[in-house]
């Protein structure tokens, strides 16, 4: 087949556009090349399309039979529906979810909201427009702090986790005072807070539809200074950063790493699997998703997130849990294009 492949990658233009978040958003040129070539191995034609503006008139002179992508889009507060938006209008064929479960699934609110509707165990939350809004009684802390409609740990520091009100209080107001400079796109007017979780944290990648299934649970191990994860900048991108920003800024390592099986017992891991399934068909996700979890000392699990397009380089964690299902990683980027494919009609034979 002729497999299109979307991305994103950080140009020049991007990058002074809008940098903290091109920084977040692009993919590694690693990962791109990495994928590509297991789509070949896979005995398919690949064609690499950058998510810039130039991506709609490329899609319409296009002959692919169908899409793998991994773009998060570009502008606007639900850019990541953009490209199976259009992929949608254009009839191409395409890997993941549609519109409607990456417009939820993008806005932390409505995704735990659509979570407890389903029964699925996600954190108490409140959403805060000012920072002297009175809080929730049903919230304690240890609180977390978060921007609302982002990932890639954006707006999050180990300062995000708060213990007392005068936290908290300078906490909100700081997110409130950044989030419409730096993301006015996607600027909500609100930032969320919820109970942080202080405890073990698990990663599912789930995979499939008709039933998805999922891969071994793996566990995050922090060695940083509290229990969060803070991506860590691909160093290329974090470099051109640098040069088209003309800031001297420092570069956060990622103070986590995971493990994959988890080290758990074949219960605790199903029951893990099951949550994170439950999450999966509750959001509409397609063919793969990642839902990250935590477990309190009681040993309740609750729902973190529910990633779409999810990081997918050799050496993240969704390959370390399909390594250790004994599969490669051509087996994995192929399976999920499998999966797609199996949805088309058309293209199953």
């Amino acid at each position: 087949m002729h497999v299109g492949f979307i991305y994103n990658i950080a140009t020049d233009d991007l990058l002074r556009e809008r940098p903290a978040m091109t920084l977040s958003d692009c993919d590694s040129v690693d990962t791109i090349q990495a994928i590509t070539a297991a789509l070949e191995a896979g005995g398919h034609t690949v064609t690499g399309l950058n998510a810039d503006r130039q991506l709609p008139a490329r899609l319409v002179e296009s002959q692919f039979d169908i899409v793998f992508n991994i773009a998060t889009g570009v502008y606007g507060e639900t850019r990541q529906a953009h490209v199976p938006a259009m992929l949608d209008y254009l009839r191409i064929p395409h890997t993941g979810a549609g519109v409607f479960a990456e417009a939820i699934c993008h806005h932390k609110p409505p995704t735990k909201m659509i979570l407890s509707a389903y029964g699925v165990p996600t954190a108490p939350f409140q959403l805060m427009r000012n920072a002297a809004d009175p809080l929730k009684p049903e919230l304690h802390f240890p609180l977390i702090v978060k921007l609302p409609s982002e990932g890639g740990s954006l707006g999050l520091s180990y300062d995000s986790i708060v213990n007392d009100e005068a936290a908290l209080r300078d906490r909100v107001a700081g997110l409130l005072a950044d989030y419409p400079t730096l993301y006015p796109e996607q600027y909500q007017g609100a930032v969320l807070v919820e109970t942080y979780i202080d405890g073990r944290e698990f990663t599912v990648s789930v995979l499939g539809n008709d039933p998805p299934r999922a891969l071994p649970v793996a566990e995050l191990l922090f060695f940083g200074t509290k229990s969060i994860r803070l991506d860590e900048p691909d160093v290329p991108t974090f470099e051109d950063f640098k040069r088209v920003v003309g800031q001297e800024v420092p570069f956060v390592a990622m103070e986590s790493r995971s493990l994959a099986p988890a080290d758990i017992s074949a219960e605790v891991a199903a029951h893990i699997e099951q949550i994170a399934i439950a999450a999966y068909q509750a959001i509409g996700c397609r063919d793969w998703a990642r839902v990250d979890l935590r477990m309190d000392t009681a040993g309740t699990v609750y729902v973190l997130e529910v990633n779409l397009e999810p990081g997918i380089a050799p050496d993240y964690v969704m390959m370390k849990s399909a390594a250790a299902a004994g599969w490669s990683y051509n087996e994995l980027i192929n399976n999920i294009l499998n999966h797609a494919i199996a949805r088309y009609p058309h293209l199953k034979s």
